[in-house]
């Protein structure tokens, strides 16, 4: 028999397209022709699989996971469907009554994600067996085992009373309760442990500052995601900085090397007003950086990222799918300031950049994007798609990430710049460093409330190009 596959339209969650890849495992290939696939199991209604015994894995190098279950004798085949159920109240059919013909199917994997699956075990006319009454249901989570902290819980309090001890040879994760509200009332060290504070994908956590602090990292790494931050009382410190270098991370050249990711992903992050992330005066050498999906609110006095320290440097850099606006009128410092360090420092090969599909508003309003202490050094990759400039690092962020050199790997699409009123491509596009793609444009995207955190676009040429954070384009 063969399998019939049959696919729900495309689904996109949190602006992230998901496809369903299915391959066939047939048991006939597992070694069972057809006589001994009956096993003489005849004239029987079958049951399907023992939920217990269906088992996930992650296959090596690739974006998939192989769900198998045990050979039911007698079988025709087996009903499959896939849901993901981060919302259990509403869950989102990914692949829905597909009929496989063998006893395992790969899929799509996703970061960060609870499945359902749900199994059938089909009758076989030819030995006269009959479907099963009921269907097995299995549950799988690709998110990190967590540590839930109560709701009401002042962050600082807690650690303090259960520090972390993992190392940061060892993720370990805490995650709060899904609605519930939190506070942070002074520094919150993580020291050199690696670390995941997470809230709820669905219903974030709320985290209040206190009182003035920062999230403290020293090189373990660190990843925050499905929360929701206030800034406000936090006047002249960061949101994240850099604790001091711990002796087991310290490599060539006595940098930091930080070798786990640093991840802040799917937050929002309100009444920055000033550092976002700040080396604080450290010498570190941070082998990934990401911000990824997140909304972030400033009321910017100083550099957004400041890495500006003792050759401190990001080898590779990622901003994706994140809105990034200014509501002060001061629009005092750079995007991001860097150091003179380079990847070869500690053994590394060149940095890289990449910039897909955000939205920048009154950022660094006339200041430039960067310094050029890193980027007029050395040779990078940068990559700069799908985004909105508006009002945004003196109309030449192109400039400035590449320091003025002609001689970086940069590709540019679909990136849209209005400046003061006016299209900002002539300027952006401007010399050898400029966007040269023929998809840049210039237009007012025309936001629908940007006083208020909206940008819906509103302009067809934006939309059509596809351009800034995809949760404005829905």
């Amino acid at each position: 028999m063969k399998g019939k596959l049959k696919f729900e339209k495309p689904i996109v969650v949190s602006a992230v397209c998901l496809s369903m890849i299915l391959s066939v495992g047939s048991c006939a290939g597992d070694g069972f022709d057809e006589e001994t696939f009956s096993g003489g199991v005849t004239n029987t209604q079958l049951e399907s699989p023992d939920a217990s015994k269906v088992s996930f894995e992650k296959l090596a190098g690739k974006p998939s996971v192989k769900v198998e279950w045990p050979v039911i004798m007698g079988a025709g085949g087996y009903l499959f469907s896939m849901y993901i159920v981060d919302d259990p109240t509403n869950p989102v059919a990914v692949v829905k009554d597909s009929i496989i013909d063998g006893c395992s199917v790969a899929c799509t994997y996703l970061d960060d994600t609870n499945y359902k699956v749900e199994i059938k075990t089909l009758g076989n006319d030819k030995y006269n067996n009959k479907d099963a009454a009921s269907v097995s249901e299995v549950t799988w989570s690709t998110l990190v085992p967590a540590t839930t902290i109560p709701a009401g819980t002042d962050l600082n309090t807690y650690f303090e009373n259960n520090p972390i001890t993992s190392g940061k040879d060892v993720e370990v994760a805490y995650e709060l309760e899904a609605g519930g509200s939190y506070t942070i009332s002074g520094d919150l060290n993580l020291g050199v442990n690696n670390v995941q504070l997470r809230g709820n994908k669905v219903n974030h956590a709320k985290v209040t500052f206190t009182g003035s602090g920062a999230i403290v990292s020293s090189g373990g790494g660190m990843a925050l995601k499905f929360i929701d931050f206030d800034c406000d009382v936090v006047s002249k410190g960061s949101f994240v900085k850099f604790g001091d270098v711990p002796e087991e991370i310290k490599g060539m050249n006595s940098y930091g090397i930080v070798t786990n990711p640093m991840i802040i992903q799917s937050c929002e992050i309100r009444n920055v007003r000033h550092y976002l992330v700040n080396i604080n005066g450290k010498k570190y050498a941070i082998q990934n950086f990401i911000v990824r999906d997140c909304l972030i609110k400033f009321y910017q006095d100083a550099e957004i990222f400041n890495f500006n320290s003792n050759n401190s440097f990001v080898k590779d850099f990622e901003l994706s799918s994140s809105t990034l606006y200014n509501l002060s009128e001061a629009s005092n410092g750079r995007f991001m300031r860097v150091a003179g360090g380079k990847g070869a420092d500690v053994g590394w090969a060149d940095c890289s950049m990449n910039f897909t599909s955000n939205t920048f508003y009154n950022i660094s309003c006339d200041q430039e994007a960067f310094n050029s202490n890193v980027w007029n050094r050395q040779k990078n990759t940068v990559n700069l798609s799908k985004n909105i400039f508006y009002d945004s690092c003196k109309g030449e962020f192109n400039r400035r990430i590449v320091g003025g050199r002609t001689d970086n790997a940069k590709t540019c699409d679909n990136n849209c710049y209005w400046y003061k009123g006016g299209s900002g491509l002539e300027k952006e596009a401007n010399g050898n460093y400029g966007d040269k793609s023929t998809s840049a444009y210039g237009v007012d995207p025309g936001f629908k409330d940007p006083a208020n955190g909206d940008f819906t676009v509103r302009h067809s040429e934006v939309i059509s190009h596809g351009s800034g954070d995809p949760r404005w384009l829905k």
